[in-house]
């Protein structure tokens, strides 16, 4: 069980060095083959007895990614892996995240679990966004967290309508629009208002960032739906698409932009013991105390 095994690491670099010198150390002891991913870890120092590969090609030969970082370092990795179906462990060097649940003090002991095969696995929903011009495809990516649709640098608001596996849902003038998977649900959309998502609830959630009218609402819809967002002939040059909040592309009204679950979900590995709802408390505080 897992036998060829990807490391990811921080772009920022040394504060993640001893962990996955650590890591590499460990799983040499247990026969495994381990390679580092170049873009992240090309400035390890001590690479000697590991390949550095390009992710193309790192991606086609593990099947286990460790990721060591934080929440933003996971979404990076997990946008570009998991079309491959290879299942990702996140070791957190920071605060607790809702992705990458591990600690470094317990990171050993988890590898020990996860190559005995005592892990829990989650399936979590991953969407695709293509955008067309004149029907020609010029942009697609993959995001975990989002999708939003959003002014630039612009003081006004922009204006779009969506609509859902080809029917008219609405019109409105906001800053915006967050298209959230289960797990993004505890990530921009909270903040914009939107409700909290069990990662195992099969929905899209449609949140406004700042609407015009307090009649518009966050909405929910199955995740086999198709979102469509055509912006009006004004917002030329003053609407972008974001994904996960690194990648963007900018739209005009000659774009059509489609959203839509991706074919591949995200293979998420856990701790045995992990528990959503611990986790929820300990980020929302949910479990302190009333004075």
């Amino acid at each position: 069980m897992f036998q060829s095994i990807g490391i990811f690491g921080k772009y920022t670099g040394n504060q993640c060095w001893e962990n996955i010198e650590t890591l590499i150390d460990y799983l040499h002891t247990k026969s495994r083959t381990v390679y580092l991913d170049k873009p992240s870890c090309k400035k390890f120092p001590k690479h000697g007895s590991v390949e550095l590969l390009e992710r193309d090609e790192l991606k086609g030969k593990i099947d286990l990614a460790i990721m060591v970082g934080g929440d933003g370092t996971f979404l990076d990795v997990a946008r570009s892996i998991t079309d491959n179906d290879v299942p990702i462990l996140g070791i957190n060097l920071g605060r607790l995240g809702f992705l990458t649940d591990i600690s470094a003090d317990d990171m050993i002991e988890t590898m020990e679990e996860v190559l005995s095969g005592v892990y829990q696995e989650e399936l979590r929903n991953v969407l695709q966004v293509s955008v067309y011009e004149d029907g020609e495809l010029v942009f697609q990516e993959r995001a975990i967290n989002d999708v939003v649709i959003h002014k630039t640098d612009s003081p006004r608001m922009i204006e779009f309508e969506t609509f859902v596996d080809g029917r008219f849902l609405n019109s409105q003038r906001s800053d915006g629009m967050i298209i959230s998977t289960p797990t993004g649900s505890t990530a921009y959309a909270l903040s914009a208002g939107g409700p909290i998502l069990d990662p195992n609830v099969d929905a899209i959630t449609l949140v406004s960032i700042n609407p015009h009218t307090m009649s518009t609402r966050p909405y929910v819809i199955n995740s086999s739906s198709t979102v469509e967002l055509r912006a009006h002939e004004y917002c030329d040059k003053t609407a972008q698409i974001i994904c996960d909040g690194q990648i963007t592309h900018d739209i005009s009204p000659k774009h059509q932009t489609f959203v839509k679950r991706n074919e591949h979900y995200l293979r998420l590995l856990h701790p045995k013991n992990h528990d959503h709802f611990e986790l929820l408390r300990a980020k929302l505080h949910w479990g302190d105390k009333l004075s």
